[in-house]
């Protein structure tokens, strides 16, 4: 039997978005489509530049008029600032509140009688719980508590990025780190900033490197360290957890890599290793 666990994740904010027509603010610039929410608690999203890079990743959900974007804490003010530039002349209210979030994975028939919504980046990550009140440990008395490494090497190992730990704001495209696998883009919704150069990578399969799990011989290199193989720059490290990592790999130096001692499992597989 497959057993039920639950961590606390840290460092994470809401960013409470009220007043006029809070929906179709957003909808103009971000990459996902608000209308899901029609259908659906929770959405993953992101904020790009006006080049097509990312700037910030985030969950909305609803409660009532107003939207809420949860996010890590050590960049809720800047996306604040951020999002403050859009208002114009619209009568828009942007105010962080403290967030608890924990998420929850496991038995399926176990997660069943919990109402708290999908983890729409990927099943494996199981439910996700947002809440502005204190945990209340006893609605989990039917799953473990578990420390939060447990949780990231299950990410890892799905190979979902987590936010600053694995993307490079401001360098990294939605193609480079694979958002639109994880549910983050819409590719019908029409215009939002940074929307053309997302469009033109996705259909046209433009995108030169992406963010793969690798797993790690030896100890770990620190994240946004540069990854050599017989002197050729394959790419970089992004966050690791133990011998799991996500590593930003160019996908023609797959084959290279394993000739110079860096091992592919197999480029459409997404298991790497990494020796260094």
């Amino acid at each position: 039997m497959t057993n039920t666990y639950y961590t606390i994740l840290p460092d994470r904010s809401a960013l409470c978005i009220t007043g006029d027509d809070v929906t179709g603010y957003l909808q103009g610039f971000l990459t996902q489509d608000m209308k899901l929410l029609d259908t659906q608690k929770l959405t993953y999203s992101a904020l790009l530049t006006a080049q097509g890079k990312l700037d910030y990743d985030f969950f909305i959900f609803k409660q009532g008029d107003m939207v809420i974007l949860e996010c890590e804490t050590g960049r809720v003010e800047s996306l604040r600032q951020r999002l403050s530039m859009f208002r114009l002349r619209r009568n828009i209210e942007l105010n962080i509140v403290p967030v608890q979030v924990v998420a929850l994975w496991g038995d399926n028939d176990v997660l069943k009688a919990f109402s708290y919504p999908t983890d729409p980046r990927h099943t494996a990550l199981g439910l996700r719980n947002i809440t502005f009140q204190p945990i209340d440990k006893s609605e989990y008395l039917s799953a473990v508590q578990v420390e939060f490494n447990f949780y990231d090497r299950l990410r890892l190992e799905a190979g979902v990025p987590d936010g600053s730990r694995d993307i490079s704001w401001g360098e990294d495209t939605v193609a480079d780190v694979g958002l639109e696998k994880f549910n983050a883009i819409s590719f019908t919704k029409g215009c939002y900033l940074g929307q053309e150069l997302t469009s033109r990578m996705h259909h046209r399969g433009l995108g030169k490197r992406g963010l793969y799990p690798v797993s790690i011989t030896g100890a770990a290199l620190p994240p946004f360290t540069d990854l050599l193989a017989d002197g050729n720059l394959i790419g970089e490290m992004r966050s690791s957890n133990g011998h799991m990592g996500l590593a930003m790999l160019r996908h023609d130096s797959l084959k290279i890599a394993f000739k110079t001692g860096v091992r592919v499992l197999g480029a459409e597989e997404d298991d790497i290793s990494v020796s260094h």
